[in-house]
Parts: structure tokens; sequence; C-alpha cells
């Protein structure tokens, strides 16, 4: 009984309690998985943009939480009506593009009649068409739940960095309750994931940069024109992990088509590859073990694996998790500074 006691007053018993508990907390609540981690996100930035504001303009927090926010607005309205209108007038053009084609190769138009005929009569094509149109319809209503979840984790950021200072009013006051000893390690834990995470993410918005650079330079080297339109879109898309590649492919691609043909839209497509490649074997792995610490082969077998488990979001939750456990686990990867007293001490 008296070697349960101790167990039970050593404070890493009670760390490590709080640990279990919040990876339990987050399996239960996977579901909710994009909408935790966007509202991390949004909270993160918009509190770093307010903090800078407090701190060089001297503004209330409540003035300086406001202006962040509808710039952040602004700026988004701003760049979708640069990016919409431009696009839209090219996919009305697509139809002449398409005419002016089969024009210029006649035998096009034939062949693509003769495949249509034999897909016509072939039943299994017909049953995989239907699947496919039904995968199509699906996918486009997870991209609707996908724009609302972003909205939705917004607004909670917005909320968030609103009412910090009730929230610490709130969150202090679990630190006095009868189970301060578990709730206190479990916001330390929350604070440093918080922290780790939101690191990544500025690594993120660097990577974001670098690649859309490059890309514009790619661009212009292939004669694309609306060259800052394209790398505005490029780099909102960018900050979606693997899939924003693929859906930036659908306005580039038609675009390279419309104004330069099939040999356009074949250099296009080299170049986001040759770019791809770049940040995923490169730049990626690189930055963020800069960022993390950690060395450049974990990080990369890190963000295989947790790209296998976690989907798309593991490109971004994968190197917090494991400098997180590392961190908890006190594994020290830089090390540690001698101070000028513990060096005469040794002396």
């Amino acid at each position: 009984m008296e070697i349960l006691k101790r167990w039970w007053q050593n404070p890493l018993t009670t760390y490590y309690l709080a640990l279990v508990l919040l990876i339990i907390i987050a399996w239960e609540v996977r579901d909710f998985l994009s909408l935790t981690l966007f509202t991390i996100i949004f909270i993160y930035l918009g509190n770093a943009a307010t903090m800078g504001i407090e701190r060089h303009v001297h503004l209330h927090h409540l003035w300086s939480t406001l202006l962040v926010y509808i710039l952040f607005l602004g700026i988004l309205v701003a760049a979708f009506g640069q990016i919409i209108p431009p696009l839209v007038s090219e996919a009305s053009s697509l139809p002449q593009a398409l005419d002016t084609l089969i024009k210029t190769y006649p035998q096009l138009e034939t062949s693509v009649t003769k495949l249509v005929k034999n897909l016509s009569q072939n039943a299994s094509v017909i049953s995989n068409g239907k699947m496919l149109f039904t995968s199509g319809i699906g996918k486009l209503s997870r991209l609707s739940s996908g724009v609302e979840t972003i909205v939705l984790a917004f607004f909670f950021s917005f909320i968030f960095n609103l009412t910090k200072n009730q929230l610490k009013t709130f969150a202090h006051a679990f630190t006095r309750s009868r189970f301060a000893g578990l709730f206190v390690p479990m916001g330390e834990l929350i604070l440093k994931f918080v922290h780790i995470f939101g690191t990544v993410i500025e690594t993120q918005l660097v990577i974001c940069t670098i690649n859309t650079l490059l890309m514009v330079l790619g661009l212009w080297a292939i004669g694309m024109p609306s060259l800052l339109i394209l790398g505005i879109l490029v780099f909102f898309l960018g900050l979606i992990p693997v899939a924003g590649v693929l859906i930036s492919l659908i306005p580039l691609t038609a675009v390279a088509f419309i104004t330069g043909g099939l040999i356009r839209v074949l250099a296009v497509l080299v170049l986001v590859i040759l770019i791809h490649m770049f940040e995923s074997y490169f730049l990626h792995p690189r930055l963020m073990a800069n960022a993390t610490n950690l060395p450049i082969f974990v990080t990369f077998i890190t963000l295989i694996i947790s790209e296998r488990i976690f989907g798309a979001w593991g490109l971004l939750v994968g190197v917090p998790l494991v400098a997180f456990f590392l961190d908890v686990f006190d594994v020290q990867l830089k090390p540690k500074r001698i101070t000028s007293e513990e060096l005469a001490d040794k002396k």
C-alpha cells in the first residue's frame, strides 16, 4: 500500500496519466480531427498576428483582434475575387478551344466517335461510369463539407482570440480544483503540442512560399498568362497537404490547354511533378528537420509513415507528434548548454 501511495505521489505518474487521458480523448474525437487542426492553425496564426500588432501599435486587444481577422477576410475575398472571374472566362472559352483542336486535327473526331461507340456498347464500362459518377458526387459533397469545416474553424479561432483573457481565467480555475494535480500537466502537454505544431505550420507557410515562387517562375518560362492570379491560387492550395497539388492541376491544365494546347499541358504537368518531388524529397524533410531538430532521415521516414496512418493530414501532424513525444520523454536532441556556474563547479 505504501508503494502504491509513493507511486501515486510521484509527479511523473500524474504527468504520464494525463498523457494517456489526452491520447484517449484524441482517439475518441478523431472524427473531428480536421476541425480541431484547422482551429489550432487559425488560433496560432491569429494569436501571433494579434500579439505582433499589440506589441508594435499598442492597440487594445479587442481592436487588434478585429483588425487581424478583417484583414485576413479582406485578403481572402480579394484573392478569390481576382482568381474566380478569369478562371470562369477561361473555362467559357474551353469549348471553342476544343472545336479549334478538332478542326485542326480532323482525325481526332473520328477516333473519339469510334471510342464513344465502343464504350457505349460495353456494359462493364457503363457500370464503372455510374460508379465513377457516384464517387464524384460523393467527393463534391466532401469538398463542401471541407469548406464548411474551414469556415467553422475560422469562426472558432476568432471567438477564442477575442475572449482569450476570459478563457485564461476559466482554464486557471482548473489548476485550483480538487484534481489540479491532473489538470496542470494536461494543460502543459496541450500547450507543448500547440507550440510544436505552430512551429511546423510556420515552416509549412515557408514551404508554400518557396513552392509558389518556383511555380510562378516555371509558368513564366513556359509562357503561361495571368501569373499573379495563378500564383495566388497555387499558394492557397499549397496549404492543403497533397490534395492541394491535385486540385491546383485542374485550373492550371485548363488554362494551359486553352492558351497553348496539349504541349503546354504536358509542360505544366512536368513542372508540377518536378516541384512536387523537390518539395517531398528535399524541401519538406529539410525544413521540417530544422524546425523540430529531428534528423532528416527520421523526418523523411516520419512523413511516409504518418501519411499512411493519418492520410494527407499526416504530412502536417506526423513530425510535430514525434517531436512532441520526444519532448515528453525528455529526449534531448540539442546538446545542453553549460552555464558559467556549472563550468566553474566542474573545475
